[in-house]
């Protein structure tokens, strides 16, 4: 092969390695066997679709379950801002041993200085019953903060699922991608083998046809095909421990794919137009900003709202018993041990905090700044919506192309090897057919995989999990 084909095929086959080297980094590494050691084979091996690999990703994800359980924090949230419409209750009991005291406010035997005379068991209660009535507001701005904050919480864990689902489909083609490059390098491999004992046999029947630089061609051809075939073994290893890690399997688990071969996705594409309504209404992004203001309006109304007072209806009983005392019957004096009443009551409650204002405006400035962060959300998420939807467009014309390449380059080499064999054609047409139909099928096998991720990404910066076409009438990309 050429230096320039190398240089191609180097850039058309092997481009993802890099993202291969930075999730391999950034995930747990697999056990490294050591030379002389055999690597475990697996005990449990599991049939895997990309639905399964999505639906696993997803129950497994950390991000995720950190995500859900502030879900769960918002929603304990929301709880506490509902049951802010119910009474309140407080009951408040000491118990205690206290000395004897016989009598009245008049005349008493007892000495208040004996404090050990007599003693024997007291105790006395306080229930205290408050209903709210009427907060001016309040009650309902908070539910509805609590409410818009779970939204927001439910929106971002959404944001959260995409990004998951993306990275897990974009592993799921790269191995794909590397198992069929494995096979095209290891045909290019094969072919090119067949031909080097071909032109030795020849060379040996007919020295003028061919000479030894036709057979170096084709042996640097052969050599270099069989290294980037180990190369690519490599690569096909990294990523299914990139996904096997993401899929967090046990020790002695892994999977198999149950498709063997890069496929491109069906797809009906809308206009542009439809996506953009797509977006406004589902990417969690947009509902995340929108839940996100209307929970700061509402937490500044019930900031506004301090300045109001509370009204509330007010239920009290309260109980004493020191079987040791005599009970004092004369409601002028102080009693505090032998006793039973209670009532019901309305009353106000109103803050004078000086500092409310400045409560207000920081809540004001808060939601203005998430104003301000919407409108310009609003522009940069229909710019991704326009560029995703125009990438998927383009890459769908692409592989139309690549597809056609491929095609006539595998009619090519077939054509040129054929001649070869036959004596009809020379070394460096099948060198040549060898290394076109090589470049255009790596051109072809990522053309699909860039596609299927340019639908991905519409499907992500639209809010839904899939925009593939299904039933028997879907098409792929050019039929």
């Amino acid at each position: 092969m050429t230096s320039k084909m190398l240089y191609i095929v180097r850039s058309l086959l092997f481009p993802c390695l890099w993202v291969i080297a930075l999730v391999a980094l950034l995930l747990p590494l697999p056990a490294i066997a050591l030379p002389g050691e055999e690597e475990t084979p697996p005990q449990k091996i599991h049939q895997l679709s990309l639905a399964d690999i999505i639906k696993i990703g997803l129950e497994v994800s950390p991000k995720l379950w950190e995500q859900r359980s502030v879900i769960d924090q918002a929603e304990a949230q929301l709880g506490q801002a509902k049951a802010g419409r119910l009474p309140r209750m407080d009951y408040l009991q000491i118990a205690g041993l206290i000395p004897e005291a016989k009598g009245n406010a008049t005349y008493s035997p007892s000495n208040r200085s004996d404090l050990l005379t007599g003693l024997a068991p007291f105790t006395r209660l306080e229930i205290k019953i408050n209903q709210p009535l009427y907060t001016f507001g309040k009650l309902k701005a908070h539910i509805d903060a609590a409410e818009k904050g779970l939204e927001a919480k439910e929106a971002s864990l959404a944001r959260f699922e995409g990004e998951v689902i993306t990275t897990l489909k974009e592993l799921y083609y790269m191995i794909l991608l590397n198992e069929d490059l494995y096979r095209l390098v290891s045909s290019t491999e094969e072919g090119l083998g067949k031909a080097v004992e071909k032109a030795e046999e020849l060379l040996e029947e007919d020295e003028g046809k061919l000479t030894q630089h036709d057979i170096l061609k084709l042996k640097y051809g052969y050599n270099r095909a069989g290294g980037k075939r180990l190369e690519i073994q490599k690569g096909k290893r990294m990523v299914h421990s990139a996904l096997r890690s993401l899929l967090y399997f046990e020790e002695g688990e892994d999977f198999q794919l149950t498709e063997k071969r890069l496929e491109p996705v069906k797809v009906t594409l809308d206009g542009l137009g439809t996506y953009k309504k797509i977006a406004a209404s589902r990417r969690p992004e947009w509902k995340q900003l929108e839940a996100g203001i209307a929970a700061k309006e509402a937490e500044l109304l019930a900031e506004k709202k301090q300045y109001y007072p509370d009204i509330f209806a007010l239920g009290l009983l309260q109980y004493a018993t020191a079987p040791n005392r005599d009970r004092q019957e004369n409601p002028f004096v102080l009693e505090e041990f032998n006793f039973f009443w209670g009532g019901a009551y309305l009353g106000w409650h109103m803050a004078l905090d000086f500092g409310m204002p400045k409560k207000v405006a920081e809540k004001r400035a808060q939601l203005l700044a998430l104003q301000h962060r919407q409108r310009e959300a609003t522009t940069g998420m229909l710019l991704e919506v326009e560029k995703a939807y125009r990438e998927v467009v383009e890459k769908q014309e692409s592989l139309k192309f690549a597809r056609k390449a491929r095609k006539n380059g595998r009619a090519l080499s077939a054509l040129s090897a054929a001649n070869f064999y036959m004596g009809l054609g020379e070394a460096k047409e099948v060198f040549e057919a060898f290394q076109m139909y090589t470049e255009g099928a790596a051109e072809y096998y990522m053309a699909i995989k860039d596609f299927n991720m340019a639908v991905a990404e519409l499907a992500r910066v639209t809010g839904t999990k899939s925009i593939e076409s299904t039933g028997p009438n879907a098409q792929g990309p050019g039929g």
